[in-house]
C-alpha cells in the first residue's frame, strides 16, 4: 500500500527573494547616489591635471625656436684655375684678414708670368730707342734753328752796313749787290722762321708719338701686372677676420675661377634667426624685447626684422643681440627665444589648458573645495602666453580647474573624482 509522504513548507527567503534583491538594490542606489551626488561622470584623478588660478603680472609672451647666424659671412673663392697644392686651414681655425688659407699650383700661369715679363722689358726698352731717337732728330733742328738765326743776323748784318753806303750814293756798293744782300735776307728769314716751325711740329710729333708709345706699352704692362697679380692669388688669402664655417676643396683637387673655397663667419657679430608660428606673428612687432636661450646662458636682444613671407606655416623673425655673447654662442646653435608681447597687472591667469584658445569663451571644469567633483563653468580668456593664458571672467584667484584634456567627458556638466 502506499506511504503518505508529507509536504515540506518552502522557506521563506526563497519564496520571497526577489524582495531582497530589490531592497538592495534600493540601498544600494541610494548610497551611490549619496556618494556621486549629481555627478554623471567618474574620472580617475591621477589622470587628471589640476591648476591654480593666480593673480598678478601677467606676462605675454611667445615662445620660438631658432639658431644663431653670424652678421659678417663671407664666401673666399678661388680668382684663377688651379689645383690645391696646400691646405694651412680646416673648418673651425680662427684667421686673421689677409692670412693664406690654400696655395694652388699652375705651371701654365707661371710660364705666362715669364713671357709677359720679357714682353715688358723688351717694349720698354724700344720705347727708350724711340724716344732718343726721336729727341736726337728735334735736337738736330733745335740745331738748325740757331744756324738759321745767326746766318740771318751775318746777313741783316751786311745789309744795314750796304744799305748805309748806298745811300750816300759814292758808288761803293751798287745797285745790283744792294738788291741781291735784300734777297738775301729775305731768304735767311723765311729759312729760320720755317726751321723754328719744323721744332714746334716735331715737339707736337715726339709728344704723340710718347702718348701712342705709353699706352702701347701700357697694354703690355698691364698684362704683365693682371698675370702678376693671378700668380699672386695662387696663394688663396682670408678676406675678413672670423672662424672658418666650411672648407670646399682637398689636397689634389682641380678649382675653375670664382670656385668656392671656404666660408668664413665673424662669430663676435650674431643674430638668431627664430621661427614663430603664423597664427602667432600678428602679435609681434619690430622692437620687442627677446630672451635668447642657449640652453646654457640668457641673452638679451630686440626683434629688428619681420619675414613677410609665410613658410610651412612659420614666419622668420630676425633678433639682434643686445647682450653680451656667451662662450657656447656660434653660429648654426639652436637656440629658443621668447618674444616679450606685452606686460598685464593685476591679471588672473592660470596654466593654459588644452584646446583652449586666445580671446575665446571656453568650459572648464571647476574643482570643489574637497577636490571630490568638478563643475562644467564657463569662462572668458584673454590675452595667452607660452603656458599661461589670462582668465577675463569666470573663476576666481584660488579657484583649481582642470587642464588637461577633458574632451571625453566634455558633454557633462559635473563630473565625480575617484
Amino acid at each position: 500500500m502506499d506511504t503518505i509522504r508529507a509536504r515540506e513548507k518552502t522557506p521563506i527567503w526563497r519564496k520571497y527573494w526577489y524582495l531582497a534583491v530589490g531592497v538592495v538594490l534600493i540601498f544600494s542606489t541610494y548610497f551611490f547616489k549619496s556618494m556621486v551626488g549629481s555627478a554623471s561622470f567618474i574620472v580617475v584623478k591621477d589622470e587628471l591635471v589640476i591648476a591654480t588660478v593666480k593673480q598678478g603680472n601677467f606676462r605675454v609672451n611667445v615662445r620660438a625656436s631658432g639658431v644663431l647666424k653670424p652678421e659678417n659671412i663671407r664666401w673666399v673663392s678661388s680668382q684663377v684655375s688651379g689645383r690645391v697644392e696646400q691646405a694651412f686651414v680646416k673648418a673651425g681655425a680662427i684667421v686673421s684678414k689677409g692670412q693664406i688659407l690654400m696655395q694652388l699650383s699652375n705651371p701654365e700661369l707661371h710660364r705666362e708670368l715669364e713671357q709677359a715679363r720679357w714682353e715688358f722689358k723688351a717694349k720698354k726698352a724700344e720705347n727708350h730707342a724711340a724716344f732718343v731717337a726721336l729727341e736726337s732728330q728735334l735736337l738736330d733742328l733745335k740745331n738748325s734753328v740757331v744756324e738759321a738765326d745767326y746766318s740771318y743776323q751775318g746777313s741783316k748784318l751786311k745789309l744795314d752796313a750796304e744799305t748805309q753806303l748806298f745811300e750816300q750814293k759814292n758808288g761803293t756798293v751798287s745797285a745790283l749787290d744792294y738788291q741781291r744782300s735784300k734777297l738775301e735776307v729775305k731768304q735767311k728769314i723765311q729759312y729760320w722762321q720755317s726751321q723754328k716751325q719744323k721744332v714746334v711740329k716735331m715737339d707736337a710729333n715726339l709728344l704723340a708719338t710718347k702718348t701712342a708709345q705709353q699706352a702701347r706699352l701700357g697694354l703690355v704692362e698691364n698684362n704683365y701686372l693682371r698675370i702678376k697679380d693671378q700668380v699672386a692669388s695662387l696663394a688663396i688669402k682670408a678676406t675678413t677676420d672670423g672662424v672658418v664655417q666650411q672648407v670646399s676643396l682637398v689636397l689634389g683637387e682641380q678649382t675653375q675661377v670664382g670656385g668656392s673655397v671656404a666660408l668664413i663667419a665673424d662669430q663676435k657679430s650674431l643674430f638668431a634667426e627664430l621661427q614663430v608660428q603664423e597664427i602667432k606673428i600678428s602679435d609681434i612687432v619690430l622692437g620687442q624685447t627677446v630672451v635668447v636661450d642657449t640652453r646654457t646662458s640668457k641673452i638679451t636682444g630686440e626683434v629688428i626684422r619681420i619675414d613677410p613671407a609665410v613658410n610651412a606655416g612659420m614666419v622668420q623673425v630676425d633678433v639682434k643681440l643686445t647682450s653680451a655673447l656667451p662662450n657656447e654662442a656660434r653660429p648654426d646653435l639652436t637656440v629658443d627665444g621668447l618674444i616679450e608681447i606685452s606686460n598685464i597687472d593685476n591679471a588672473l591667469y592660470v596654466k593654459r589648458p588644452v584646446f583652449a584658445p586666445k580671446h575665446s569663451k571656453a568650459g572648464l571644469f571647476r574643482l570643489t573645495k574637497d577636490q571630490q567633483f568638478a563643475q562644467k563653468q564657463t569662462v572668458a580668456l584673454g590675452q595667452s602666453s607660452v603656458n599661461q593664458i589670462q582668465i577675463l571672467s569666470g573663476l576666481s584667484v584660488g579657484d583649481e580647474v582642470i587642464i588637461s584634456d577633458t574632451s571625453d567627458w566634455q558633454e557633462h556638466q559635473e563630473i565625480m573624482i575617484n
